[in-house]
């Protein structure tokens, strides 16, 4: 979150959330990205159908080729997951470090980058783990409403996934200097946190005008997992652009804040200020 003073990087866009954001997907040199992940998502989406209508069968056969399909589709989850997870990394750390195009896409040597999707996986289940005990509390208590968890996981991912990034650590989920630009940076959070709820509201409201017609066959059913298939590519890729842009706009706002502190101390101090141009 922080860089050195007088260092060279690129200028932040002046409107950070939403220059190449939102068209990122369909961007060179990510458009093959975006295809990949939505294939994969729809082998995924298809076999979670076929699983559960062949579990759902009072055919023993056909129930024994359900938990076959059943291990398929897990297989297929995961594959997904390694693949989003590794380009998700790509897009964070490179718009974090101020690259339009994105340079560190996972290769086809995949032994090279599996072991690095840990970091989102870890980043999920330290997010969601604390707000399920709470809502399994809460129900102890009497409160039937778990809805707590996923608003709950939309503020809390961000800040755990940029901490551990942060920290280069797993586990380590405390940034200190993370948890600064709360009060250093809070229109970048704000913009961030807005940007992504309407994101999601709008991938959400394409899916589920979608999922009327993924009930009038198969072949509408095909369309109803492509159209959720392409919208989960979609949103996965933007929101990690805008969380790399979250990182950058927050390094730039500390970095303003520790040089104006130094140039304060130095001039209280009687000292010139130094040309950072000056070799």
């Amino acid at each position: 979150m922080k860089k050195k003073r007088g260092a060279h990087r690129p200028r932040l866009p002046e409107r950070p959330f939403l220059t190449g954001t939102w068209s990122f997907p369909f961007s060179a040199g990510v458009r093959g990205r975006t295809v990949l992940l939505s294939v994969l998502a729809f082998a995924v989406g298809v076999l979670v159908r076929e699983s559960l209508r062949l579990m759902a069968s009072a055919d023993g056969r056909l129930s024994f080729l359900g938990a076959m399909f059943t291990v398929l589709t897990v297989f297929a989850f995961v594959t997904w997951f390694a693949v989003a997870g590794a380009c998700a990394l790509a897009v964070v750390g490179d718009t974090a470090n101020g690259c339009d195009r994105i340079v560190r896409w996972p290769t086809a040597a995949f032994l090279d980058w599996i072991g690095e999707t840990f970091v989102i996986a870890t980043a999920v289940g330290i997010s969601v783990a604390p707000l399920v005990g709470l809502a399994w509390m809460s129900r102890q208590a009497g409160s039937p409403s778990d809805g707590g968890v996923p608003v709950g996981f939309f503020f809390l991912f961000p800040v755990v996934f940029l901490s551990l990034l942060e920290n280069g650590a797993l586990f380590d989920v405390v940034s200190l200097p993370l948890l600064r630009t709360f009060w250093v940076a809070p229109g970048g959070w704000g913009k961030f946190y807005l940007s992504t709820a309407l994101l999601l509201l709008a991938a959400a409201t394409l899916s589920v005008l979608a999922m009327p017609a993924g009930r009038a066959g198969q072949l509408w059913g095909n369309a109803a997992i492509a159209v959720v298939s392409v919208m989960s590519s979609l949103v996965w890729l933007i929101y990690f652009r805008l969380l790399g842009r979250l990182a950058w706009f927050c390094a730039d706002r500390t970095t303003a804040v520790e040089d104006a502190a130094d140039l304060k101390a130095e001039l209280d101090a009687g000292v010139p200020e130094a040309d950072d141009d000056e070799d």
